[in-house]
């Protein structure tokens, strides 16, 4: 992994003359995620962000997606919470299989086109192209002449596991067509930045954004918790002299449970405890696993709510996240509010920013079969005092994150934008 992967992110914008003193920017969001609330109160926030988003469904807010990816009954947040602080919309979905879950037709917002002809905004930002919804606001873009971004956390990695057929199709369709109309490129950090390199898209149209936002209530509970991890052990029914392996997430086969599970089963070490935070379709299966081959100290809490889940964050002593695909990882930069040292699949969008190999954890290739049980070797049994030293890189890395202005380099992506398309025009 090279040093650049890491500042890439934090690197300035291309600077750019300012061509307006406000852009009116309509981002249409697949689904009202916590993780992003914070990035939509800081563009509303910004004194040349005029914003609205426009929600194509409203299963974050019902907890639709909890269940259907969880199999437990739980919320994200209330609508109050995730709401608050900028202005939005709901568009009605008419697919007969409604769900943002669902690829090619999950998302069938009609009224996408009549909304952008009616407010004409200054550019849309749009998260995603697996849908019909995205494919009309493109052509509505194009048709009323409006810029329009890309905001997704689309890795690179994921690019690569895909047949031949697959990519090659892809190539035309967002190589050849889609990218090739984009107006810039808001980049959730180095493996995203990546994917749109494979494709051809020029370095000035690439703009470092990283759109995981809002740690501080978390860094909060840090605080608060970790001062209490005595008691909150002794409240799960977890020994205090364990070394306490955390997973979050959906128990499912692209997070590669079972691994993990292995490579807990051949740590030698009999202060150790596994807890699977989450829910998913290979719950059962891993439970019958363990009971069948009598593996101690696995812990299944299931799925936890947001305030909940900073518990377990807290009893740790490492976060793992072995995907064999996954966007970003959100609970990589969870963990790291924690202080928490994280091993990671390469193949996890976050290994490339949040990840310094030998310094706040570990990264292995999702190939190395034998990488996921050697790194968490390696900080099961590294002295107390140099493991605690990472999770405190960890937390300062996290910390830096946070400071980013996005406001100003959406600012700067949209000024690019309209000075290309002015000196085009000219």
């Amino acid at each position: 992994m090279k040093d650049g992967d890491h500042t890439a992110i934090h690197s300035s914008p291309p600077q750019t003359e300012v061509v307006k003193d406000c852009y009116k920017v309509a981002i249409i969001a697949p689904n009202c995620f916590y993780y992003q609330v914070d990035l939509f109160r800081q563009l509303a926030n910004h004194p040349r962000i005029d914003l609205t988003v426009y929600f194509c469904s409203e299963e974050g807010l019902n907890s639709q997606d909890v269940a259907r990816m969880f199999g437990e009954n739980g919320r994200w947040g209330n609508a109050e919470e995730l709401l608050q602080g900028y202005r939005s919309k709901l568009l009605r979905n008419y697919s007969p299989w409604p769900s943002y879950l669902r690829s090619l037709r999950g998302l069938m917002n009609w009224g996408v086109w009549p909304e952008i002809k009616k407010t004409r905004p200054d550019a849309i930002v749009l998260m995603s192209w697996m849908n019909p919804t995205w494919w009309l606001a493109v052509l509505a873009s194009l048709s009323f002449k409006i810029p329009f971004l890309l905001m997704t956390d689309a890795n690179v990695y994921t690019e690569q596991s895909m047949s031949p057929l697959k990519r090659f199709i892809r190539k035309l369709v967002l190589g050849q067509v889609l990218f090739t109309q984009c107006a810039g490129f808001l980049c959730a950090g180095t493996r995203n930045k990546e994917l749109y390199r494979v494709y051809g898209v020029p370095e000035e149209k690439l703009f470092p954004f990283a759109y995981s936002s809002g740690y501080n209530p978390l860094l909060e509970a840090q605080g608060e918790l970790k001062p209490q991890k005595r008691q909150l052990r002794d409240s799960l029914g977890i020994p205090q002299d364990k070394f306490v392996i955390l997973f979050c997430g959906r128990l499912s086969d692209e997070k590669n449970p079972f691994r993990l599970l292995n490579a807990y089963q051949r740590l030698e070490m009999p202060r150790k405890a596994l807890v699977f935070v989450g829910d998913g379709e290979l719950k059962k299966p891993l439970m019958d696993y363990v009971a069948d081959n009598q593996i101690g100290s696995v812990y299944f809490p299931g799925f936890q709510d947001r305030n909940q889940v900073s518990k377990f964050y807290a009893i740790s002593d490492v976060l793992v996240l072995p995907s064999e695909r996954e966007t970003w990882g959100m609970v990589v930069n969870e963990a790291m509010c924690f202080s928490l040292p994280v091993v990671v699949s390469e193949a996890v969008g976050a290994s490339a920013d949040m990840v310094l190999n030998g310094q706040n954890g570990y990264c292995y290739t999702p190939e190395d079969q034998d990488g996921l049980f050697q790194s968490i070797k390696q900080l099961a049994e590294m002295d107390e005092e140099l493991r605690v030293d990472m999770g405190n890189k960890s937390l300062q890395l996290i910390k830096d994150w946070s400071q980013r202005d996005l406001g100003l380099i959406m600012a700067q992506c949209l000024d690019h934008a309209y000075s290309t398309n002015n000196r085009e025009d000219a």
